[in-house]
């Protein structure tokens, strides 16, 4: 991974060496529609975690498709590939307009150690696509999908991955219940990666005792009955693109789980994501906001202390997002020292 970052302080992806070759694993052709033939294959974009390419066929009428390939290596490299098929095979089946058509995943006949994800390649314009049109189509996909949760559950069937960091998808009957279970996930995880940190450490009981189950607790309470919707799980600039011969948003890099909708909208308030709260507005011109609403800011800084939690486990060459969550966590803490209230 590139050590250099942009302004919003995200590190920048490695850009793929267009001069490397391209090797066509057995396994992947396998997936080729049958009597095409390879005219090409080419390192392609930029990628945090793993390897990319363009893989340019020839059909059976010599006409041309253009397939996107994926490479990752190990074990997690295995989980991350097939984590991302299925939530984009899930997301597909939603919203098949919305990314692009995911075609397999597997692991290569000559390496048992590298593994691969493949989909149609889609021309993209790598721009933060139209607000008004992505709000829209996020809230469409969040509510078209309500009817096929299964069992009314938040989880989901594979384990999904935000970067190269699993995330817990055990099912759950709340979402109070998904996302803390997440969420200590994602401590160990920073644990683990930075080190141990006593400010953090002090407030964790107070973040799983009081504060969780005050802010996700009346999400289930009384007449409030959140369903789950299936989220993309990874909503940031670097996921979002426009398709180039629709004009139309696309996404990509899913880490999607069945969950509360409004997980999705947070992480368009974290400044270095670059979207922002007209993002959040707009989306809800689609989807309103959960009751209770009064609680609608201080949910969404509980989902991105997930997402931060993330970040400071991906990137270990900086502790400002352990700092930043330090301070976030913090806030609520103090703003909720009775926790969850009965009555």
């Amino acid at each position: 991974m590139s050590s250099d970052a942009d302004d919003t302080g995200v590190p920048a992806p490695q850009v793929q060496n267009i001069l490397e070759k391209v090797d066509i694993d057995e396994s992947v052709a396998a997936y080729f529609p049958p009597g095409s033939r390879v005219d090409s294959a080419l390192p392609h974009g930029a990628s945090f975690w793993t390897r990319t390419a363009r893989i340019n066929l020839l059909l059976e009428n010599d006409s041309p498709k253009s397939l996107f390939l994926k490479v990752a290596q190990g074990v997690d490299g295995l989980g991350l590939v097939i984590g991302e098929y299925e939530a984009a095979k899930s997301l597909y089946a939603i919203a098949p307009d919305l990314l692009p058509h995911p075609v397999g995943a597997g692991t290569y006949k000559l390496d048992p150690e590298t593994h691969f994800y493949l989909s149609d390649y889609v021309e993209m314009i790598d721009e933060i696509p139209d607000m008004q049109k992505f709000c829209a189509s996020l809230a469409k996909l969040h509510r078209d999908s309500i009817p096929f949760s299964p069992k009314g559950q938040f989880g989901f069937h594979v384990v999904t991955y935000n970067g190269n960091k699993a995330r817990d998808v055990t099912w759950c009957d709340t979402w109070e219940e998904m996302f803390t279970n997440s969420v200590k996930m994602r401590v160990k995880q920073e644990r683990d990666a930075q080190g141990p940190s006593a400010g953090l450490e002090e407030l964790l009981p107070a973040l799983f005792e009081k504060v969780i189950p005050r802010l996700l607790r009346p999400l289930h309470t009384g007449s409030n009955k959140i369903k789950p919707v299936l989220v993309h799980g990874d909503v940031w600039y670097g996921n979002l693109a426009t398709n180039a011969s629709t004009d139309e948003p696309i996404v990509f890099d899913p880490a999607t789980i069945w969950a509360h909708n409004e997980l999705d909208v947070a992480n368009m308030t974290v400044p270095r994501f670059r979207l922002g709260r007209a993002w959040t507005r707009e989306y809800h011109k689609h989807f309103p906001i959960s009751a209770p609403a009064e609680d609608y800011e201080d949910r969404l800084r509980l989902y991105t202390i997930h997402g931060g939690l993330c970040a400071s486990s991906l990137y270990t060459n900086t502790t400002k997002y352990r700092q930043m969550l330090i301070e976030w966590i913090q806030e609520l803490v103090d703003k909720y020292p009775e926790g969850y209230q009965e009555g």
